[in-house]
């Protein structure tokens, strides 16, 4: 009983991660725009990077899939569908972020995982925490305040355990959003495996942490061709 468990449990993983690997930026760049994202912009192999060199219809398509089909379905699939315990559902939410953060498809590489993410959020219901983020953060803060989305999104991996905190959710969701911060942070910083020039280790790491970029110019970053 116990290995059927164990075997469950890792299999759950395993295909979750497989289901998150799937590269949908990649695939959609690739035979709808006939790009290459990984040397396009940011590199980042993500909606937001395809809407900037694809095109803005093509990014929306690719942000709709990570959110609702990798996320949000997958989610209700093994809960609602299957009954998962809340504790294979944490492993699998996991899974399905590194898997697109680090697709084993396309040599490890890979999105930011907002979009999955979000989905995940919306999967289990997290509306509380959704309208924080999305009303004081996306829309007060985004758009009014400071126009840089990728401030907000670090503000936020930050701030969703602290809200999860507040609303008094159940212990497996603080468990996931702790992880999903540090994932999220991860990939920040390892950004596809983009190399650090010699004396400016300290300054780019902290341009990925905040801006995630690795200089202050969003622009100049974007339009690297």
């Amino acid at each position: 009983m116990i290995f059927s468990q164990y075997f469950f449990f890792i299999a759950v993983g395993v295909g979750c991660y497989l289901i998150g690997a799937i590269p949908i930026s990649y695939l959609l760049g690739r035979f709808w725009a006939k790009i290459d994202i990984r040397t396009h912009g940011s590199r980042n192999v993500g909606a937001s990077n395809l809407a900037v060199h694809g095109g803005k219809n093509i990014g929306i398509i690719a942000a709709v899939m990570d959110c609702l089909i990798k996320g949000t379905f997958t989610v209700l699939f093994l809960d609602v569908i299957l009954g998962m315990d809340p504790y294979f559902l944490l492993i699998a939410s996991i899974s399905l972020v590194a898997g697109h953060n680090w697709s084993i498809f396309i040599g490890l590489e890979g999105g930011r995982g907002i979009a999955t993410a979000f989905g995940l959020l919306i999967g289990f219901q997290m509306w509380e925490e959704i309208l924080v983020l999305t009303v004081f953060l996306g829309i007060i803060g985004r758009l009014i305040l400071y126009k840089d989305s990728g401030v907000w999104c670090f503000i936020s991996f930050g701030l969703l355990p602290l809200l999860c905190f507040a609303f008094q959710e159940q212990t497996h969701i603080i468990i996931f959003s702790v992880l999903l911060g540090v994932m999220l942070i991860s990939k920040r910083l390892m950004s596809n495996g983009n190399i650090i020039r010699k004396g400016s280790v300290k300054s780019t790491l902290l341009c990925r942490l905040v801006f995630d970029r690795d200089i202050l110019s969003k622009t100049s970053w974007l339009e690297r061709g």
